[in-house]
């Protein structure tokens, strides 16, 4: 939990600093604090449970997502970060990143891990041919 507060703090402050801003109130701390209490429990319910483990990293990514993103979003709105004059741009680049790192997760997934799964699978499986030989 501190690694992601201090680490969305800093990104705050350069942002803050990029879009003219020289102060953080304790309100935006407060509002920063609880998106990432509520990033933390999201991510250990959909990537540290059992249960979403057995389910797959793709749907505990989508699980995630789903919980996690509306919340960022909101509270980004709620703290002013996005709302300068090119908030439509800005909104759109963080919306692209979103986008983005989903689709490379996906790719990652299907392209990387899986054939690596088949590799992994198939080594065992002669293995256990040769070891009840």
């Amino acid at each position: 939990m501190s690694f992601v507060f201090s680490w969305l703090v800093i990104c705050s402050v350069i942002l803050m600093l990029l879009l003219g801003s020289k102060a953080i109130s304790i309100a935006f701390l407060i509002k920063l604090f609880v998106l990432c209490l509520w990033g933390v429990i999201t991510f250990g319910i959909c990537f540290l449970t059992k249960k979403m483990q057995k389910k797959g990293f793709i749907f505990s990514l989508t699980i995630f997502y789903v919980l996690f993103i509306p919340v960022e979003v909101a509270m980004f709105y709620f703290m002013g970060m996005f709302s300068t004059k090119g908030n439509v741009i800005v909104w759109s680049i963080f919306g692209a990143i979103v986008v983005l790192t989903y689709i490379t997760c996906l790719v990652i997934e299907f392209f990387v891990l899986k054939k690596r799964a088949a590799d992994y699978t198939k080594k065992v499986l002669e293995y256990k041919a040769k070891s009840a030989e």
